[in-house]
């Protein structure tokens, strides 16, 4: 049997992967031979691709990385090729490989167009992302037009072969639950304390019987400090152990060494996903579970608000999201909360 030979350069993170799902998942169901890049941000989930072959690639592309990507081109003679990460290097493909159809994601600027129009005459289809305009399709429905069907796009579970969540962990989980992911920069930034963070989690018990969280996966010695204030705090799961330590917020519970297969499932199994927007976004919509994004723009005059407003059409337009806009007055953005959840 003859199978079309596809190449997908997906090199940049992690939320930026799941916003490409759905494409991805319809080329794995097309019986095509699909190679995969992902970089050392994405590569974590590399368990939801089993049976796809997968090269990993750094997010900043080396020399030895674009020559090696060059020679796979080569010496594999892909039919396809979907370039779904806008680095410049990739671009210049298509002009070398003239016998390969390139499917790509461009994107038209107000200073600049990348790529440029004269390399665009070398794509085989594209679609523009807009960074002077308000988009009226996200980056993710952007990429399902890129699909050479005349059929509706239906997209499902049946070419993604996810691992199951361990037992021995899911035991350990309440049924009903609220998570919410921690970022510190993004909470620095609004100036939450640790009393902040108590008067949220005790917010949302109000409405929901159990929460569970995480923190940052980097530790530095800002998070730290909160790492240590949660396990101190909190009822606390080391996923890596499959350890429960309770204590007197028995309904409170940190997911300490949150890895990204139970990162998948504790937002799968979750009734609604709550943090900062990102990937927590995009996987929440994978897995079809609602979602309260926290945004925290700054706009200092009228250009910046233009900016953000562009900003938020390119990913989540049409995308019938909830979210708020928080700020520094804590207070207000608990009302905010309070209403949304």
């Amino acid at each position: 049997m003859n199978y079309n030979r596809i190449l997908i350069l997906k090199n940049d993170r992690a939320g930026d992967l799941f916003a490409s799902f759905k494409l991805i998942a319809n080329l794995l169901n097309s019986k095509s031979k699909v190679t995969i890049y992902l970089s050392e941000y994405n590569y974590d989930f590399s368990f939801l691709f089993s049976g796809v072959k997968l090269k990993k690639t750094n997010f900043n592309l080396t020399i030895m990385n674009k020559i090696s990507i060059f020679i796979n081109i080569l010496i594999n003679k892909y039919d396809s090729v979907y370039i779904l990460s806008p680095k410049n290097f990739f671009f210049f493909l298509p002009y070398f490989f003239r016998k390969t159809k390139f499917y790509a994601i461009v994107y038209d600027g107000k200073k600049r167009l990348r790529p440029p129009n004269f390399l665009r005459k070398f794509l085989y289809k594209y679609r523009v992302i807009y960074r002077n305009k308000i988009n009226i399709n996200n980056y993710c429905n952007l990429q399902l037009e890129l699909i050479d069907k005349k059929t509706e796009f239906l997209f499902d579970y049946s070419s993604i072969k996810l691992p199951s969540i361990n037992n021995q962990f899911k035991k350990l989980l309440p049924k009903n639950y609220v998570f919410f992911q921690f970022k510190y920069n993004f909470f620095a930034k609004l100036g939450w304390s640790k009393a902040n963070i108590v008067d949220f989690f005790d917010l949302i018990l109000r409405k929901y019987e159990f929460i569970l969280f995480c923190s940052d996966k980097e530790i530095n010695q800002n998070t730290k400090n909160y790492v240590d204030f949660f396990e101190k705090e909190f009822s606390c799961i080391d996923v890596s152990k499959f350890q429960f330590n309770q204590i007197k917020k028995k309904k409170i519970i940190y997911l300490k060494n949150l890895d990204s297969v139970n990162f998948f499932h504790i937002i799968s199994l979750s009734k609604l996903n709550i943090g900062s927007h990102g990937i927590l976004t995009h996987l929440s919509d994978f897995c079809n579970i609602p979602s309260y994004n926290l945004f925290n723009f700054d706009i200092e005059n009228i250009n910046d608000y233009h900016h953000q407003k562009i900003s938020f059409s390119e990913w989540y337009s049409n995308m019938n999201l909830k979210f708020s806009f928080l700020n520094s007055d804590f207070k207000k953005s608990l009302n905010k909360i309070n209403r949304n959840i």
